[in-house]
C-alpha cells in the first residue's frame, strides 16, 4: 500500500525476517513487509527517513548484535511510496552501519563502529562524501533539536563524541565515568540524557558545559532514552538480563528522581510516541510491540505485533 494514504503509518525494522514492516497506526494491520537483509547474514538495524520522506535508509549491521556481530557493509534504501526494495548502499570496507540519521541538508550520517567512523552519504547517488574519525567504536547518535550538533555513544568506552554536523568536524570528547548505550537529546538542546553502560543508571550532561551534572537510578541497565514531543517525560527502556525483564522507566523531566516502571514481558527496543502525549509503544524482542499509558504507567489495549521477533527500531511515516 502506498505511503499516500490518508492514514500514518508505523515502521519497524524486524531482525527474525530481516525486513522493514509497514503497520496501520489505528488497527496494527501489517500492510507492507519489504525484505531488506540476509537471513543469518545482515539484519536491520536502525532507521532514517529521507528529507522528503518517500524513501527509508535502514542500517545492515551483521549477523547478530554489538560484541559477537559478524558486520555486514550496506545500507537498505526502501521506496516508501511503492513500498519497495530500491537497492543498498554498498559501503566498501566501512563494516556495522549502525545509527543513522538525517541532515538538515538530507545527507545521511551512518557510524560505523567497527572502522571508528562516521559517514557522510549522499541520499541521491549513495556516495560516501566525508569520513569522520572517532578514534572509538560510535555506536549510537542523537542530534541536538536544530540539527547543528550530533552526539555519538560508543558502548564500552567512557566518552561521548561532538560533532558539528555543518562543519563535519569533532568540536569536542564528553567524558563519563564509564561506557553508554542509547543517547538522547532534551527538547530544548540544553541537556543529554546517556543510558550507562553495564549499570542501571541513567546520566545527565550539561551540553554547554559538556560535563556530567547528575546521574539517577533505574531498575534496569537502560538501552535508550526517549523524550516525549512536550519535553514532559523522559522515557526510558532497560533490561535486567539476569533476570530476564524488560522494564519502561517513566521519569518526570522536571525532577528525574520521580520515576514510574512499567513491567514488560520481554527485553525493550525503541519507544515511539503517539500523537497527544498520553500513550507509546515499544518494541519488545518478542515481536509484541505494547502500547503503553504513560500517565497510568500501566499496559493497555490497542498493542501489535511485528510480525517477527526482534524488532528494533520504530519510526512514525506520516501521511503525505
Amino acid at each position: 500500500m502506498a505511503a499516500t494514504s490518508a492514514r500514518a503509518r508505523i515502521l519497524a525494522t524486524v531482525k527474525e525476517n530481516v525486513s522493514l514492516i509497514v503497520l496501520d497506526e489505528d488497527t496494527g494491520a501489517i500492510v507492507a513487509a519489504i525484505e531488506v537483509g540476509e537471513r543469518g547474514v545482515a539484519k536491520p538495524h536502525e532507521i532514517t527517513l529521507s528529507a522528503d520522506r518517500s524513501r527509508a535508509f535502514v542500517s545492515l549491521y551483521g549477523s547478530a548484535d554489538y560484541g559477537r556481530n559478524l558486520p555486514a557493509n550496506r545500507i537498505a534504501v526502501v521506496d516508501l511510496i511503492a513500498m519497495r526494495l530500491l537497492g543498498h548502499v554498498d559501503l566498501g570496507l566501512y563494516l556495522g552501519p549502525h545509527a543513522l540519521l538525517t541532515g538538515l541538508d538530507g545527507k545521511i550520517w551512518a557510524s560505523v563502529d567497527p572502522n571508528r567512523c562516521v559517514l557522510v552519504i549522499d541520499p541521491d547517488s549513495w556516495e560516501i562524501e566525508r569520513t569522520i574519525w572517532l578514534a572509538v567504536p560510535g555506536h549510537f547518535f542523537a542530534a541536538a533539536p536544530d540539527r547543528a550538533t550530533l552526539y555519538v555513544s560508543a558502548k564500552e568506552y567512557p566518552v561521548i563524541t561532538e560533532i558539528d554536523m555543518a562543519a563535519r568536524e569533532i568540536v569536542a570528547r564528553i567524558p563519563l565515568p564509564v561506557g553508554a548505550q542509547g543517547i538522547r537529546v532534551s527538547n530544548d538542546g540544553a541537556l543529554l540524557y546517556v543510558g550507562d553502560f553495564h549499570r542501571p543508571l541513567l546520566h545527565v550532561v550539561d551540553c554547554a558545559a559538556r560535563k556530567v551534572t547528575d546521574t539517577v537510578p533505574l531498575t534496569g541497565v537502560p538501552g535508550w532514552p526517549f523524550v516525549s514531543e512536550d519535553g514532559a517525560q523522559v522515557v526510558v527502556t532497560s533490561y535486567d538480563e539476569q533476570a530476564d525483564r524488560g522494564f519502561l522507566e517513566i521519569l518526570d523531566a522536571a525532577d528525574l528522581n520521580r520515576r514510574r516502571v512499567v513491567d514488560l514481558p520481554a527485553e525493550p527496543f525503541h519507544v515511539l510516541f503517539a500523537p497527544g502525549h498520553r500513550h507509546c509503544h515499544v518494541a519488545l524482542a518478542s515481536g509484541e510491540i505494547p502500547k503503553i499509558d504513560l500517565e497510568t504507567a500501566a499496559i493497555v489495549a490497542g498493542g501489535f505485533h511485528a510480525g517477527g521477533t526482534m524488532p528494533e527500531a520504530l519510526v512514525r511515516l506520516d501521511p503525505r
